[in-house]
C-alpha cells in the first residue's frame, strides 16, 4: 500500500471526495474538495499550520482514498451521501450538536421538501432522503441553488393562494394555488427533475432538458422552450468549477497556478506537446444579414486582446455558416506577419470544422449543444466529451465565449450603422 506521501503526489487537481482510513480500513473521516490535490494536502502541512483537532485526525490517517466528480457541486452531495454510509467518527455533523440535517421530498401529489432532523425521519417514512448534511447552512445553501434552477414551494401550511416566492420567480406552478391537472404535472416534473440533480444525475438530467428544449422550439411552443433554456444555463453554471476567492490571497501564484493547469490538462487530452497560442474563430449573422467573423487569441491562458481581429464578411447576405467560417480561415492564414496558432479552435461541430479545414494548423471544434470537442481522426472526426469541471475544456470554453462576445459586438455595430439614415 502506498504511504499517504506518495498518494499526495498522484493526486489530482479535481473536485471530489477524500475518504481517511484507519490501520484497520475504517473510515475515521470523509470529506469535499473543489481541488482534491490542494486541500487533500493541506492536511499535511508543518503542524503548526493545522488546529489540534485536525494533527489528532492525521495522526490516525493510515489509507486515503479519493473519488472525482464532475464538480463541486456532486461532490457535496456525495460527501452527504457517504457520511450517512460510513457515519465517520471525526465527522462533525453539526456545530449545535444536533442531529444530522437531511433533506426530505415526501411522496404525496404535490410533494414537499423538507429539512428534517434524524429523529423525525421517521414521521416521513415514505419520503425520500438526502443526506446527512454538515450543517442546516450548507444543506439549505444545496437547495438555494436547486431553487434559482428549478422552481418548488417551501411553504407549509398550503391554504389556496400562491405563496410569497410565485410572485418571483422561485415556486411555479406553485401548489398552494394549483387547480389544473396539467399545473399538477408541471410541479410534480419540477420535483423530479430536483430528484434527480440531488441523486448525483445532474449530467443526465442536463442532457433531457437539452433534448425537450430544443423539441419545444421545434413545436413552436418558444416560453416553453425559453424555461427550459434558463434551466438548462443554469444547471450548466452549477455544474462548472468554481474557485475558492480566498485562495486568491493565500497564494500569490494561485492565479498563474490555475492557468498552467489547464493548459496542461489540454494539451495531455489533445497530445499537442505545447500550447502557448490557442486561437479561436466564431461567426455572427442575422439571417445571413451583417455578417460577421471574430478571431480572439489566448496566450498562455491569458487573453491577448491587442492580437484580437474582426472581419465584416464579403460573401452574399445568405445563412451560410460553413462559408463564412471558410472566409474568415482564409483570410487569417493569409497574413504570415500574424504568428501562427499552436492551435485553432472553431465554434461548431463537424460541419464547422469541415469548413475551416484549410487552416493550416491544428485544429478541433466546440459544439456548444453538449461542450464536446470534436478532433480530426484520420479521414473522420471523434468527438470526445468531458465532464464540465475538466480544466481543459473550461479553457477552450472561455476562449469560445470570447470569440462569440467579440463577433457579436462587431455583427450589433455593423446592424446599428445599417438603420441610420444616410445623408
Amino acid at each position: 500500500m502506498d504511504t499517504p506521501q506518495k498518494i499526495l503526489a498522484n493526486l489530482p487537481h479535481t473536485p471530489g471526495i477524500y475518504i481517511y482510513q484507519d490501520g484497520e480500513g475504517i473510515t475515521i473521516y470523509v470529506g469535499k474538495a473543489k481541488n482534491l490535490k490542494r486541500r487533500v494536502t493541506q492536511y499535511f502541512q508543518r503542524d503548526d499550520a493545522v488546529g489540534e483537532k485536525t494533527a489528532l485526525l492525521v495522526s490516525q490517517i493510515h489509507d486515503i482514498k479519493t473519488i472525482s466528480t464532475d464538480s463541486e457541486f456532486d461532490a457535496l452531495l456525495l460527501e452527504a451521501k457517504l457520511i450517512r454510509e460510513f457515519l465517520p467518527k471525526y465527522n462533525v455533523i453539526s456545530r449545535d450538536d444536533k442531529s444530522p440535517l437531511y433533506i426530505a421530498i415526501t411522496k404525496e401529489t404535490l410533494p414537499q421538501i423538507l429539512w428534517l432532523r434524524r429523529t423525525s425521519l421517521s414521521q416521513h417514512p415514505k419520503a425520500a432522503f438526502f443526506g446527512p448534511f454538515q450543517s442546516g447552512r450548507v444543506a439549505r445553501n444545496v437547495m438555494r441553488k436547486i431553487r434559482h434552477i428549478i422552481p418548488y414551494c417551501s411553504q407549509k401550511q398550503r391554504n389556496g393562494k400562491p405563496c410569497f416566492y410565485s410572485y418571483i420567480g422561485l415556486c411555479g406552478p406553485c401548489p398552494c394555488a394549483i387547480m389544473s391537472q396539467q399545473e399538477i404535472n408541471m410541479y410534480r416534473n419540477n420535483i423530479r427533475k430536483i430528484i434527480s440533480i440531488l441523486s448525483g444525475k445532474s449530467l443526465n438530467l442536463l442532457h433531457q432538458l437539452e433534448q425537450d428544449m430544443r423539441k419545444k422550439a421545434a413545436l413552436n411552443q418558444f416560453e416553453e422552450a425559453q424555461i427550459l433554456k434558463n434551466q438548462v444555463s443554469g444547471l450548466r453554471e452549477l455544474l462548472q468549477r468554481h474557485f475558492d476567492p480566498a485562495m486568491y490571497v493565500q497564494n500569490e501564484t494561485f492565479t498563474q497556478d490555475i492557468r498552467n493547469d489547464e493548459q496542461e490538462s489540454l494539451q495531455a487530452l489533445l497530445h499537442i506537446p505545447s500550447i502557448h497560442r490557442i486561437e479561436c474563430i466564431d461567426i455572427s449573422n442575422t439571417q445571413g444579414k451583417n455578417a460577421t467573423g471574430s478571431l480572439v487569441v489566448f496566450i498562455d491562458g491569458i487573453p491577448a486582446t491587442h492580437d484580437y481581429r474582426r472581419f465584416k464578411i464579403r460573401s452574399k447576405d445568405v445563412p451560410n455558416d460553413f462559408a463564412m467560417i471558410a472566409e474568415v480561415v482564409r483570410r487569417r492564414f493569409s497574413h504570415p506577419e500574424w504568428p501562427p496558432p499552436d492551435l485553432l479552435v472553431i465554434d461548431g461541430g463537424k460541419g464547422q470544422l469541415a469548413a475551416a479545414s484549410a487552416a493550416p494548423v491544428p485544429m478541433i471544434g466546440l459544439a456548444k449543444r453538449f461542450e464536446e470537442i470534436i478532433v480530426p481522426d484520420g479521414d473522420h472526426w471523434k468527438t470526445l466529451k468531458l465532464s464540465l469541471s475538466n480544466t481543459g475544456l473550461q479553457l477552450l470554453m472561455r476562449i469560445r465565449d470570447e470569440s462569440h462576445r467579440f463577433a457579436l459586438r462587431y455583427h450589433r455595430l455593423l446592424r446599428s450603422r445599417a438603420f441610420l439614415p444616410k445623408i
